[in-house]
């Protein structure tokens, strides 16, 4: 199989993921959302540390998991028009599959904030690889809870090419100033 068919399958499997961990930074500047945008730790602190911090949220985690789930819905309606165009046989997404990627997505991503709060790095502070993969872990892991299988040459290429497009998508995040820091 060549690298593009695996490349786009794979990319047609983790999108709602994608989606799902990048709604959030999108949705914080909206003002009709902000009362929405409560800390979903409630600024509770464990040993001394915030749990989770102000940058997950309530507002953040409900349109992840919606947004993720909506593209996953919009792949079940086109993923035969687009496998013919491509001419290529596409992962099946469901909705079940498009909400257990979002969730999981959002989940990796705040199991990777308490781990950054527990070694003491701040909202914002970088840590290389745990900040681009933590989203896919949770997605992966989640997506196995429902199909209790794993594709490890798609989970492989996705390991590769996210924390290009992590960065990348941060980058310009960053310069629409949606995000304080570039990464």
């Amino acid at each position: 199989m060549s690298i593009e068919i695996r490349l786009l399958q794979a990319l047609w499997f983790i999108m709602p993921a994608y989606v799902a961990n990048s709604v959030p930074v999108n949705v914080s500047k909206i003002k009709e959302l902000e009362r929405f945008g409560r800390p979903i730790d409630g600024g509770r602190k464990w040993l001394g540390v915030r749990i989770l911090g102000d940058g997950k949220t309530w507002r953040g985690l409900f349109s992840g998991v919606f947004m993720g789930t909506i593209i996953g819905l919009i792949q079940v309606l086109i993923q035969r028009d687009v496998a013919e165009f491509f001419r290529v046989p596409l992962p099946q997404m469901s909705i079940e599959l498009a909400f257990m990627l979002s969730t999981g997505a959002l989940v990796g991503d705040m199991a990777a904030s308490f781990v950054k709060r527990r070694v003491g790095l701040g909202e914002g502070d970088p840590a290389p690889l745990l900040d681009q993969l933590d989203f896919v872990f949770g997605a992966f892991f989640f997506a196995w809870l429902l199909t209790r299988t794993i594709d490890y040459d798609r989970f492989f290429v996705i390991i590769v090419i996210t924390p290009v497009i992590h960065l990348f998508t941060n980058f310009i995040a960053w310069f629409w100033k949606l995000k304080r820091e570039p990464w």
